[in-house]
């Protein structure tokens, strides 16, 4: 995976800002972000959103949708990426939504993530299974996040 370093002195390169709602990360993305000096020229912040009502204050998502899946869903994502580029006027917005475990929750394992990624032409999804622990779930989908971004950056 490339580095931190990498991905804020590439987002500076393009001129691009970067905000994050993160739900089942707690907020590991948004330190891994900012560990960088000079990460608050393109990071501008993020919110942990980690209940369904939070989601349903902060992104106006109908607390119904929210309670179907739990807030772990392809359309939370998507909405959460939207919600938060918005929310800080960014070029670019990033989600994080799942269950880290123990249990199963409305018929999804454990480990089930979905990222979302928004700028203003277009936003995506992608679901990943991560195995293990909750905070090895936490830190991957972080990194898995990063490295969607980088794809993302290919195109600037």
């Amino acid at each position: 995976m490339r580095g931190i370093k990498s991905l804020i002195a590439t987002l500076k390169k393009h001129n691009l800002t970067l905000a994050a709602a993160e739900s089942c990360s707690a907020g590991y993305l948004s330190y891994l972000l900012t560990k960088t000096p000079g990460s608050s020229k393109v990071f501008k912040g993020g919110i942990v959103a980690y209940s369904l009502t939070a989601k349903a204050k902060f992104f106006k998502i109908p607390y119904s949708t929210l309670k179907k899946t739990q807030g772990v869903s392809k359309e939370v994502a998507l909405s959460l990426a939207k919600g938060i580029r918005k929310l800080f006027n960014t070029d670019l917005g990033i989600s994080i939504v799942g269950f880290a475990g123990p249990e199963t929750k409305k018929g999804v394992k454990p480990g089930t993530v979905f990222i979302g990624l928004s700028d203003k032409n277009n936003v995506m999804s992608k679901k990943y299974i991560i195995k293990g622990s909750r905070d090895r779930v936490r830190k991957k989908v972080s990194q898995k996040a990063i490295e969607l971004i980088f794809k993302k950056l290919k195109r600037y």
